[in-house]
């Protein structure tokens, strides 16, 4: 990959957990279950935690870590639309967008600059969360369906081993 597809790949990334912060937060906002709320206000953390996870990269290669506002307002407006379609709808919409993303990452850790490719695995692994977290849930997995998420925060959480 050429080193301008790479940065863009790169601020893509970052700016879709901007937008993604902003569904879930968004969600959480209009959930009436509070399963649901927990469920929405975890994935804002996951993916909170991720875009954090990519400023060393972003600034490692001099890009802007400021969040777009469009992609922030474009999020609250999914959100919305995906609040109005309901829980169920909104678990299956992930399941069906969320693989081109997955081998996005995929491919962006393993062609990755190899200073780059600890945060590139953090941003794969999540997206991996993400997805085994929507099959779960989709199963009717409920509360339980967000294992994948919290074991991913907590290994984030962790301090580096030395």
């Amino acid at each position: 990959m050429d080193r301008a597809t790479y940065l863009k790949e790169i601020v893509a990334a970052y700016q879709g957990e901007v937008r993604g912060e902003a569904t879930f937060s968004t969600l959480a906002e209009h959930a009436t279950n509070e399963e649901e709320i927990e469920i929405w206000k975890t994935l804002a953390q996951l993916e909170s935690t991720t875009r954090q996870r990519l400023i060393p990269l972003m600034q490692r290669h001099g890009l802007d870590t400021a969040p777009d506002e469009e992609q922030r307002r474009l999020g609250q407006e999914r959100g919305k639309t995906r609040s109005a379609a309901g829980f169920s709808a909104t678990i299956k919409s992930m399941t069906e967008s969320l693989p081109p993303f997955l081998t996005r990452y995929a491919r962006l850790e393993a062609e990755g600059r190899p200073e780059d490719r600890n945060e590139l695995a953090s941003l794969n692994g999540h997206e991996i969360a993400l997805y085994e977290f929507t099959m779960r849930a989709l199963a009717g997995g409920g509360r339980d369906s967000l294992a994948p998420i919290w074991a991913f925060l907590r290994y984030q959480a962790a301090p580096a081993e030395t």
